[in-house]
């Protein structure tokens, strides 16, 4: 398991023995990092977490910058990116900080060191379920990578709890409105709650070398060479906390709205948006071609004539006209079609085209008008602080999604139903 740590209490390692006693030997990577610029407050607490490391797992010194140790229940390797002469540099962050210890996990997984081809990779914020490492034992061997369900807990901040709270639920509002849509990427992508295969990590050149985000693009990748699994079950916990790790993600766009930013979300109109592509993508993939011989321009054309303007000059802007003649000319059959054309249509390309229609025809609303409007969600009551019973549902409704997602498991015959639920 793969664990980057910047300025954290050593203690964050407590929150993975529930797992580890029914794990075996579990092997923790901790990449302990700062950037070169940060606050000597980051580096001081750098070096205490270190010192406290060493102690509690009497580590040696492996290799350079290496230090292993063990106790009754972990062994934790210590990865030196936090002196003087091993920081990040500025540009970089957690997306550096992962790659670092998956590339090490990796290393060993391939010289036979380590015995299960998944890596697992979490946060120094997490709690894990009991029954983590055993439901990554039952993942599929056809899967590139997995996912568990997540929970922020409080964290004894009242406007920060609250803070992360809305975001959780903006998450799951986004998941929810792809998921009505149709996408093959309707799935959750958060560092601390993937697990990925060691052969197709390597496949995809590893973790991109992000301040954040990265988690993001990795998955993308990963789906759509195997499919991804989704992990139904017990959450990794997740504790609500201030954090500037990251110029963007939970912990900086809670503490924005802790700092009292409006709390919007995308507009539905541009998850019906998404959801009229791919429906037009259904029909290309089987209408676009005539018995395998070359594409018809008139499909991609009548396709994009039923798309609203603003859609229509996102896709063209993009290059989709001749994009998806192309993909129609090559693929050999109806369902290649459809994949080539998920593969095109990506996740980020599917962001691409919310944030432009969030900035130029359907702006995002406040979230309440947002969640009444949406025809993916039921009302969401504001039950206090924390939105328990709210994210409580919206999360047993995600525990419904398939076992196995992403754009290589998309079929032909997939059903594009009209129902209101996530």
């Amino acid at each position: 398991m793969v664990v980057p740590a910047y300025a954290e209490s050593p203690a964050f390692v407590d929150g993975y023995r529930a797992a580890a006693h029914n794990a075996g030997r579990l092997l923790v990577i901790v990449v302990l990092n700062g950037r070169a610029g940060a606050a000597a407050s980051v580096h001081a607490s750098n070096a205490d977490c270190f010192r406290e490391l060493s102690t509690r797992f009497s580590q040696q010194e492996v290799g350079r910058g290496a230090w292993l140790g063990h106790d009754a229940g972990l062994s934790v390797l210590v990865v030196d990116r936090f002196t003087a002469d091993q920081r990040l540099p500025m540009r970089h962050g957690v997306g550096l900080a992962r790659k670092i210890g998956a590339d090490v996990a990796l290393e060993l997984i391939a010289k036979g060191q380590v015995r299960h081809p998944f890596i697992a990779m979490t946060d120094a914020d997490a709690r894990l379920p009991e029954d983590y490492f055993a439901r990554i034992a039952n993942v599929e061997p056809e899967c590139s990578a997995a996912v568990f369900p997540f929970w922020h807990e409080p964290g004894g901040q009242r406007d920060m709890d609250r803070a992360t709270a809305l975001y959780e639920i903006r998450l799951r509002y986004f998941q929810c409105g792809l998921r009505w849509a149709h996408s093959p990427y309707a799935f959750h992508t958060v560092g601390s709650t993937m697990v990925v295969h060691a052969i197709d990590y390597a496949l995809v050149r590893g973790m991109p070398r992000r301040r954040a985000g990265e988690d993001f693009y990795l998955l993308g990748k990963l789906s759509k060479l195997r499919p991804l699994a989704y992990l139904r079950g017990k959450p990794v916990r997740l504790r609500s906390r201030l954090s500037e790790r990251v110029p963007f993600g939970t912990g900086s766009e809670s503490a924005k709205l802790a700092r009292g930013a409006a709390f919007e979300l995308y507009h539905p109109d541009c998850f019906a948006a998404v959801r009229e592509i791919m429906q037009g993508l259904h029909r290309l993939s089987r209408d676009g071609c005539t018995s395998g011989q070359s594409p018809s321009r008139a499909a991609v054309s009548a396709l994009l004539a039923r798309l609203r303007a603003p859609v229509r000059r996102f896709l063209e802007a993009q290059g989709a006209p001749d994009a998806w003649r192309g993909i129609c000319a090559q693929a050999p059959n109806p369902e290649a079609r459809l994949r080539h054309l998920h593969d095109w249509f990506d996740g980020f390309r599917t962001l691409k085209l919310i944030h432009h229609l969030r900035d130029h025809a359907s702006a995002s609303l406040p979230w309440q008008a947002a969640i009444r409007r949406a025809p993916f969600m039921a009302d969401i009551e504001d039950d206090g602080a924390c939105l328990v019973s709210a994210r409580t549902e919206l999360l047993r409704l995600e525990q419904r999604a398939p076992r196995l997602v992403g754009p290589s498991v998309t079929r032909i015959s997939r059903r594009v139903s009209a129902d209101r639920s996530c």
